[in-house]
């Protein structure tokens, strides 16, 4: 049975941009189907063509098949009832005000008899471990657990499709880990087709029946991920780029056919390749000199309701010039101590000194302006224009510059997050990547000495990832100081000098990257947990390249 089938669908937005080019596919009932692509290449726009009542305005032609029938015969409740859909942004998918009125409001919608609706509400907040926070209020959330709670609502509604949109990009390992555990469960053992859009392809790759990569709005590839040889990587960066650890070290290693998909076969796969362990460990890393502090934080408590404190004598300092993460479970406190360190939150107790000052010291002006910018993990609230282009240009009003001057600044940083055809865009008619890359072009125009980013890398493709990292490097190599909270394991392991892992409200660890994941089991990277056994100490994946050439040459 065929859940969609698609016949050259194309669609324009209102603005012109065209976004899907000729696209054709079928997806059957029960399938596992991962979407792919660069940000902007038209993910997000194909998935809401499924869902009728979602579909963006504008101008589309070719045909969509829902459950064999048109796409406009689908009636609003079967649509609410079969189909389920979850935003990238866990803001705009939430009604209710408290988690158990949300995961009863879809049940209450379809008119579920009380009973019924107790028991769906019951066995859905055990499968995803929400039991300790159905009274609490949704705002009081911490991104992640709101993703949870938003697929909870949906899956309580047993529906017969599942159309995910970065459902992970917020989620810590360990979260993510269940999130796919549930989805993967729901798709194998009751049959849910299940269609989701991702850049983190590590965990989703080897789980695909399909993988649909879309480049500039077609569709370039359509293949099982048993397909993908060493051609197709060679042939398309983008790909190359995006698939998981053991498949990229197979292809690097000039290896073309039947790559390892997973962690368990690449590893099995590496242990017979170099039998002979010669050179099995890495020299100490060596972290950079010892600079002035620029942040530091001392004895931080802090509480949103009065009686639970979400940070709990918290203390840590940042050296200026660093490249700092921030990493911990949903909830653990890392937006909170971000905000603190910004001035966006009063601590309770404690003190927070940015360049030796107390930060209650400094004036609103003097901290906005050349010391602190902060990227918010709702990057949505930056935006106010009409134009990507006004907002940017906002940035720089309050500086002495000549208009020349400030559209310079501005088409430099443009193309340096490749926004550039995107300037005459509203906002809001920008893809989750590319609004996110425009926020991060706004905060890099202030050219603070203190740089804060709340998960910058969500919904960015890995190619982009890779610039932004040679941009952060360059501004610490300058005296700036980039403090970052993330759950992309990979790229603060890659790219970062120190990590801090917040627990139970203070700093379990603080340290430097290599030391932090290779002593790690769950909060660690692929080639961390490929090479445990075979490798020491290797976490990113350069290293572990470099370990398996000097061995196979022995």
């Amino acid at each position: 049975m065929v859940d969609f089938k698609l016949n050259n669908l194309c669609f324009t937005f209102p603005n012109g941009k065209t976004v899907l080019k000729n696209i054709s596919l079928e997806i059957k009932r029960g399938e596992f189907v991962v979407l792919c692509g660069k940000s902007g290449s038209g993910k997000t726009t194909l998935l809401k063509m499924l869902k009728p009542e979602l579909s963006p305005h504008g101008k589309s032609s070719g045909t969509v098949e829902i459950f064999g029938a048109e796409k406009a015969l689908l009636s609003r409740r079967s649509s609410a009832e079969k189909i389920g859909f979850i935003m990238q942004n866990t803001e705009l998918q939430a009604v209710t005000p408290t988690v158990k009125s949300e995961l009863f409001f879809g049940l209450e919608n379809l008119g579920l008899a009380p009973g019924k609706a107790r028991l769906r509400v019951a066995e859905t907040a055990a499968l995803f471990s929400l039991e300790k926070l159905l009274e609490k209020k949704l705002s009081s959330l911490s991104g992640g657990q709101k993703q949870l709670v938003n697929l909870a609502s949906v899956c309580a509604m047993n529906p017969q499709v599942l159309l995910l949109d970065e459902p992970t990009a917020q989620l810590d390992p360990v979260c993510a880990q269940r999130l796919i555990d549930v989805v993967t469960t729901l798709c194998r053992e009751y049959g849910v087709t299940v269609v989701i859009s991702e850049h983190r392809l590590e965990k989703l790759l080897p789980l695909a029946d399909r993988v649909l990569v879309l480049e500039d709005g077609k569709l370039a590839s359509d293949s099982t991920p048993q397909k993908i040889d060493g051609e197709v990587v060679a042939r398309n960066e983008f790909i190359r780029s995006s698939l998981p650890f053991p498949m990229r070290l197979y292809f690097s290693l000039g290896f073309s056919k039947n790559a390892p998909t997973d962690i368990e076969s690449g590893r099995k796969w590496l242990s017979s390749l170099v039998r002979d362990v010669k050179t099995e460990s890495l020299p100490p890393e060596i972290l950079p000199e010892k600079r002035e502090t620029a942040v530091r934080v001392k004895n931080l408590f802090y509480s949103y309701d009065g009686k639970e404190y979400v940070l709990k004598g918290l203390s840590t300092e940042i050296k200026q010039g660093s490249f700092f993460a921030v990493l911990g479970a949903n909830s653990a406190g890392k937006t909170t101590l971000l905000n603190l360190i910004g001035g966006l939150l009063k601590a309770k107790k404690g003190r927070v000194e940015l360049f030796s000052k107390d930060i209650g010291k400094y004036k609103t002006n003097e901290l906005y302006r050349k010391n602190v910018a902060f990227l918010p993990q709702n990057c949505e609230t930056l935006f106010a224009g009409p134009t990507v282009f006004e907002d940017l240009e906002n940035v720089l009003l309050c500086e002495k510059l000549s208009k020349q001057e400030r559209q310079r600044l501005i088409f430099e940083v443009s193309a340096f997050c490749g926004i550039e055809p995107l300037l005459k865009s509203h906002p809001y008619d920008l893809s989750g990547g590319e609004l996110q890359r425009s926020a991060l072009a706004m905060v890099l125009l202030k050219k603070p000495r203190l740089l804060l980013l709340d998960e910058p890398t969500k919904g960015m493709d890995s190619l982009f990832k890779a610039q932004l990292a040679k941009k952060l490097r360059s501004l610490c190599k300058s005296g700036v100081t980039v403090v970052m909270v993330s759950h992309d394991t990979e790229f603060c392991a890659e790219y970062c000098d120190e990590c801090a892992l917040l627990f139970d409200g203070r700093c379990a660890f603080c340290g430097g990257a290599r030391e932090f994941f290779a002593e790690n089991c769950y909060y660690t990277t692929a080639a961390s947990k490929m090479t445990r056994g075979i490798f020491k100490n290797a976490v990113r994946e350069s290293e572990v390249l470099s370990l398996c050439k000097k061995n196979l040459a022995r």
